[in-house]
């Protein structure tokens, strides 16, 4: 049977998340395989807290997208047609980035560009924010000098763009210790898995700005070898995933999420020491 052709319309619809992984699905499973089940069959459906709107209203912006994001979505403005508080914030959000020369080049690569990949024997989708031309980074180069070290030898950028409440490292209670924001977040995974669609092994650079009072606006690279790590995270689980999804596999439940909170139920008593997972 014919793969699902993805397109604009179609990308984010529920049979496009069933025939493909994505970044976001991905680390969906590894949080909690069950919760991620019950969101693809619709038993969860995904909130769009204010945080995630006021990401795709920075990203709408700088995909030309803007005029369509906001007719689609009147929640974001008042009764006398202005924007609410945290979206005018995001106007402010996308000022900070158009005023850095820096970030207003690294995102001006083509826009919305989906790709598709196997990524150990499972397919993925991707949606590249910005995908730079080996002439675009050319010329960032010679405004930037330091941009040379990512390529050394010319060649393409892919660019990610992330609205972040803060820079700061985030406590990962697993892990026991702070971790950058791009760790915590899972945007190690996201590259490898953008880097493998793109097949060009051009590296990865996150712009990131901050939905700060006074926006914070910073550019990270991930270099190729934690990215090749991660890589090799994605192509070991990924198969499970796909097997859960395809429903050979039951999956398991983290018992600490939202979700699985929802659905636990008590099958006797425990000691009030025993260690709850």
């Amino acid at each position: 049977m014919a793969r699902l052709k993805l397109t604009a319309d179609n990308y984010y619809s529920q049979e496009a998340n069933m025939a493909y992984m994505s970044a976001s699905q991905f680390k969906a499973f590894r949080k909690c395989e069950a919760a991620a089940m019950a969101e693809l069959r619709g038993e969860l459906p995904r909130k769009e807290t204010t945080a995630l709107l006021v990401g795709s209203y920075v990203d709408a912006h700088f995909s030309g997208e803007l005029d369509q994001y906001r007719e689609a979505h009147p929640e974001i403005f008042k009764k006398d047609g202005s924007l609410k508080a945290d979206f005018q914030n995001a106007e402010k959000v996308i000022q900070r980035i158009e005023e850095d020369e820096l970030a207003r080049m690294l995102l001006s690569g083509k826009n919305q560009v989906i790709k598709t990949a196997k990524i150990g024997g499972v397919w993925f989708k991707v949606k590249f924010d910005s995908l730079l031309t080996a002439r675009q980074v050319e010329s960032i180069c010679k405004k930037f000098p330091q941009i040379r070290e990512l390529v050394p030898f010319g060649g393409a950028i892919i660019v990610d763009l992330k609205c972040m409440r803060d820079l700061d490292d985030v406590w990962d209670k697993d892990a026991g210790e702070y971790v950058t924001f791009a760790e915590f977040w899972g945007y190690d995974i996201q590259g490898a898995i953008y880097q493998a669609a793109d097949k060009r092994n051009a590296p990865f650079v996150i712009v990131a700005v901050t939905k700060e009072e006074e926006p914070d606006v910073d550019a990270l690279h991930i270099p190729d070898d934690d990215l090749s790590f991660s890589l090799s995270e994605v192509e070991d689980l990924a198969p499970r995933y796909d097997a859960i999804k395809r429903g050979e596999i039951s999956p398991v439940g983290c018992g600490k999420c939202a979700y699985c909170r929802s659905i636990k139920r008590l099958s006797g008593v425990r000691h009030y020491k025993q260690v709850r997972w």
